[in-house]
């Protein structure tokens, strides 16, 4: 089998997304051409995404009204930001998992690794790939460009819901969530309206990204009140903002109305291009970039032994080597990293988490129920229960946990048992960070450290990686694309890269 080790990844990957970035800025202009023209009779139908009515990429933000002022438009422009949020959901898992110790990343050219932590040692720059930071950008922007259009055009009218509009103010909560977990303090929101000139802000401090967050989702309860899956969907996301703050009381009021069998999935494209680019999820990970490290760099949790996580092997292609498949499955359900299937869904939020969320708080204040909710949740979502993340979860599976005793001792247990359930969901850097900023352990006791070490697996990878040996980088945080400084007067850079 050809050795896979430079193969380059989908455009949602780091390290290509960074290099064609002006390419996709061109490329998404051009398809916002073809959507005018569209609307004007002048090209077929056809060429127009939904996603690509508006053009959110800088410096271009005019929009001709004609385009936007109707109820049909606004309702396309919805449709456009669950497309953008899939595009932004792909680096976010990996970028999670690339910093932690849920993926390896097995891609290097000319020297660089794009390994974990390693992106960002100093030698190579501070996260010279940008990581996912224009797609995040791109899907915040779409939803609130959606609502506005939702608001102007489309409300009160028959068969475009009103409460779309709060489904749009959750999905940018969640869009600055993920800033906020993922980077680092001083991250811009620069506002762009539906129609005009956008206005660029200065960076905004994680506290601060975290308030933001909180604010859109409290809208978002106000906005999509008459929808009980939009009013949950806001609740997760913002339990979510305020137990990364350690504000874990006011987390448990909001997730306890969350119900175990809630889901908001993200749908996958179910086409090999949906006309912006973004590609199925699971398309990354059967070309071999990704691998599996049970206790990476000594801190790592051992994921290949759960259910939960999806984690397989292919003896007749690596031995032994560990593959990840939560999303890459067979007709019959089974795991296999070697299968791509389009139409695989991500869950944003779902009951699981709300109730995660709970059994922490529980555990921080003492109270004996954080253990009694993780043991419910390994008897009740299993099968065909909503609440379960991946097909084929059986109680005698996920047998019911002990106290271990200690209060150190205890949180290990319930963050590992959290990881598990979140497996590649893009809440693990949260996690981690959590663990450092509110629990106050040392960064060097929870991220990967020493030095990599990725054996070979023929025949796939028939040789060790460049990569190996060289240590992990002192970062734990990601940092903006650099053309945020070329394109934003105001941003002056990371205010610090603490956890």
């Amino acid at each position: 089998m050809t050795d896979l080790r430079h193969r380059t990844r989908s455009r949602n990957g780091v390290r290509t997304d960074a290099r064609n970035s002006v390419s996709h800025r061109t490329t998404v202009r051009r398809s916002s051409v073809r959507c005018a023209l569209a609307a004007l009779g002048l090209w077929t139908i056809a060429a127009c995404s939904p996603s690509s009515l508006v053009d959110v990429q800088s410096p271009s933000t005019v929009v001709d009204p004609t385009l936007i002022n109707t109820a049909s438009a606004a309702a396309q422009l919805r449709n456009g930001t669950i497309v953008r949020m899939m595009g932004a959901m792909t680096p976010i898992i990996e970028m999670s998992g690339w910093i932690t110790d849920e993926l390896s990343d097995t891609y290097y050219t000319s020297g660089q690794t794009a390994d974990d932590r390693i992106v960002l040692d100093l030698a190579h720059g501070k996260n010279p790939g940008a990581g996912g930071y224009d797609q995040i950008q791109g899907a915040r922007v779409r939803a609130f460009q959606a609502r506005q259009a939702l608001q102007l055009y489309a409300n009160n009218v028959p068969g475009v819901p009103n409460a779309w509009q709060g489904e749009m103010y959750a999905l940018e909560g969640y869009t600055v969530v993920w800033f906020a977990e993922l980077y680092c303090s001083g991250i811009p929101l620069t506002v762009v309206p539906l129609v005009g000139p956008q206005s660029p802000t200065q960076g905004f401090s994680t506290t601060e990204l975290y308030a933001r967050a909180i604010a859109l989702f409290d809208s978002a309860m106000v906005a999509g009140a008459d929808s009980a899956q939009y009013v949950n969907l806001a609740r997760v996301g913002k339990a979510r903002a305020l137990l990364d703050l350690g504000q874990f009381s006011a987390a448990d009021s909001v997730a306890q109305n969350v119900p175990t069998d809630f889901v908001y999935v993200i749908p996958s494209v179910t086409s090999a291009d949906d006309g912006n680019g973004y590609f199925n999820f699971s398309n990354n990970f059967p070309n071999g970039s990704y691998r599996v490290q049970d206790r990476e760099g000594g801190n790592g949790l051992v994921w290949s032994n759960d259910p939960r996580t999806g984690i397989t092997t292919v003896p007749d292609m690596t031995s032994g080597m560990l593959w990840p498949a939560k999303y890459n499955r067979t007709d019959s359900g089974d795991p296999d990293p070697t299968t791509s299937r389009l139409g695989v869904s991500i869950r944003l939020a779902d009951g699981l988490e709300a109730r995660l969320i709970q059994a922490e708080v529980a555990l921080s204040r003492g109270d004996a129920s954080w253990l009694t909710t993780l043991n419910m949740l390994r008897s009740t979502c299993v099968g065909n229960a909503a609440c379960a993340p991946i097909s084929g979860l059986t109680t005698s599976s996920l047998p019911a946990m002990s106290d271990p005793g200690t209060p150190a001792s205890r949180l290990d247990s319930l963050m590992s048992d959290r990881a598990k359930w979140l497996y590649l969901t893009g809440h693990r850097e949260g996690d981690l960070r959590r663990l450092t900023r509110v629990y106050s352990r040392d960064r060097n006791t929870v991220w990967p450290t020493g030095v990599l070490s990725i054996p070979a697996f023929p025949n796939t990878f028939p040789v060790p990686g460049q990569e190996n040996g060289m240590p992990y980088g002192p970062d734990t945080v990601y940092q903006p694309d650099q053309n945020e400084k070329l394109n934003n007067p105001l941003y002056g850079g990371c205010f610090d890269t603490n956890p």
